[in-house]
């Protein structure tokens, strides 16, 4: 069966249901019929024995001619069905007896007892089987009319002054091939029947199959040539079809008509994988250039802490030397060597602990004391500490008039960020500018990520000579200052890049809007709410 078709398999299949289920129905209704049809025969050859018992009663016993009885029996056995009939007397011996086949059992019914029929079956000599009646003649009359009765009362009562209930006894034999031949004829027409059904259900389930089996067939050819690559085929047998078969292959013919259309597209995406294939490579080198400059930076930066570092040792060394070299220094040179020195040593201090600082908050590893504090008291603390330097510089120092606004920070840190701010835009405004400090609120965390949310803004604003828009984002690396040693100014480049790593701590940004000759304005922002909470309070939201 692996190679056959489905169509065959399910005509073969529903055929083998209905001839099984035939067959049991035929066999069941056989059974039935030959029980019926031998207890129909068992009835009417009682009646027929009965009614000629009943109609022969005083022949058989007024008379003891054996061809009178003969002809009497001949009547009975000229009966449908019956096949010999034979009388016996009360004392067991035949009286007469017409058919009777030759090595047939002797009956074996006692004498004495109620009247009775008993039923048997029986093979004669030649092996040809019988069903046999044995039935009593009652000698009362039991089961005649009354006129009989009354008429036999003085035969009657010789057989009860002998002790005996019958008068004698009546055989009747039928031939089994009676029954078999009806039977056989009524299996014919159940055969008959049961092959008509079984036709009947082959192309039942023809139909059915081919229903089924066909857009089945036809779909499968389909699929075939849609896996080649022609997207045009569709399936119409069953289309039509208002059950689980059509909608089927409605659903395949979709299907289909969706992959053409994901294969239009994909041609769209190919027609310029090229172009971004290209586009790609573009940015790959660009970000290669990228990682290539940062290593340069890299180099540049540790060359940079290298001198940073270098420049007040060298300072504290040749000051030393002039200190113990020197014979009789006048009090005067030792104080200024011993002011150098100190000096040197302040700022090889303040380069050490930055260069630690900023490794800490690299690694994650700085200390912070997260809280609620005021922003506005930070900002005027920054300013408070700054005032001396700008003025001894020349430069304003003008504070917005901002209200108290408490929010989630390290104060200490974010002191420093707007200190280092603060501090870097009166080194580069000249005599006579003003740098301007203020807050306010913001929407967005700032313009590289744009997260929304609540956010304060604090900005910086200065008169300087500016930044060059290619190094807005270098200005915030560590050790960068090319342009400001250019320019003369002292630092190391580490007081932006320490600024970022505590704003990126506060999950806020910092930025910066320059242009050259036009001054610079630094901002930076941090979130209102302790953003731990504010992301507990979203989701115990969402979940309400």
């Amino acid at each position: 069966m692996r190679n056959v078709g489905i169509k065959a398999k399910l005509v073969c299949g529903a055929a083998c249901i209905v001839i099984g289920l035939g067959g049991a129905a035929t066999v069941h209704s056989v059974l039935q019929l030959r029980q019926l049809l031998r207890q129909e025969m068992m009835e009417r050859v009682e009646a027929q024995a009965l009614n000629w018992i009943e109609a022969n009663y005083a022949a058989v016993f007024t008379t003891g001619d054996r061809i009178t009885l003969d002809r009497a029996l001949d009547e009975l056995r000229k009966k449908s069905g019956i096949a010999y009939v034979s009388l016996a007397g009360t004392d067991g011996r035949l009286r007469a007896a017409v058919g009777l086949p030759e090595g047939l059992p002797p009956p074996g019914i006692a004498q004495n007892g109620p009247p009775a029929r008993q039923w048997s079956q029986l093979e004669d000599a030649d092996n040809l089987r019988y069903f046999d009646l044995i039935m009593r003649i009652p000698a009362t009359g039991t089961e005649m009319s009354g006129d009989l009765g009354a008429m036999f009362s003085v035969a009657t009562d010789g057989a009860r002054a002998a002790g005996s209930s019958s008068l004698g006894l009546l055989r009747v034999g039928v031939d089994r091939k009676q029954i078999d031949n009806k039977l056989y004829v009524l299996v014919l027409r159940n055969v008959a029947l049961a092959g008509l059904l079984v036709l009947l259900a082959v192309m039942a389930s023809w139909i059915l199959a081919k229903r089924i089996v066909d857009p089945i067939t036809e779909m499968g050819e389909a699929a075939e040539k849609i896996s080649a690559g022609d997207l045009s085929q569709r399936v119409m047998r069953g289309i039509g079809l208002r059950d689980e078969l059509g909608e089927l292959v409605r659903n395949f013919n979709a299907m289909a008509e969706r992959l053409k259309q994901n294969r239009a597209e994909m041609d769209l995406l190919y027609a310029g994988l090229e172009e971004k294939v290209r586009e790609r490579t573009l940015e790959l080198e660009k970000a290669n250039r990228k990682l290539e400059e940062l290593d340069r930076r890299k180099s540049e930066s540790l060359s940079t802490a290298s001198h940073e570092l270098r420049t007040p040792l060298t300072s504290i060394k040749a000051h030393a030397e002039l200190l113990l070299d020197a014979v009789n220094p006048s009090p005067g040179e030792v104080h200024q060597s011993l002011e150098i020195i100190n000096e040197s040593a302040d700022r090889l201090t303040r380069l050490i602990s930055d260069i630690l600082d900023l490794r800490r908050i690299e690694d994650g590893v700085e200390s912070w004391r997260m809280g609620e504090a005021d922003l506005r008291a930070v900002v005027l603390e920054a300013g408070r500490l700054l005032n001396p330097h700008a003025d001894e510089r020349g430069v304003e120092l003008q504070l917005a008039d901002v209200p108290h606004q408490r929010i989630w920070m390290d104060s200490d840190h974010i002191q420093r960020v707007v200190t280092n701010l603060m501090g870097n835009a009166i080194k580069f405004s000249p005599s006579g500018a003003t740098v301007r400090v203020g807050f306010g609120r913001s929407a967005l965390s700032g313009p590289r990520r744009a997260e929304p949310g609540e956010f304060v803004r604090v900005w910086v604003a200065d008169d300087g000579p500016g930044i060059p828009p290619e190094e807005h984002e270098s200005i915030f690396l560590p050790f960068y200052r090319a342009e400001r040693a250019q320019a003369g100014v002292p630092g190391a480049g580490l007081g932006l890049a320490i600024s970022r790593g505590i704003v990126f701590h506060h999950q806020g940004e910092i930025w910066v809007e320059s242009a050259v000759g036009a001054g610079s304005t630094f901002y930076f922002t941090i979130p209102l709410t302790n953003p731990q909470e504010a992301t507990r309070r979203k989701a115990a939201g969402a979940l309400g």
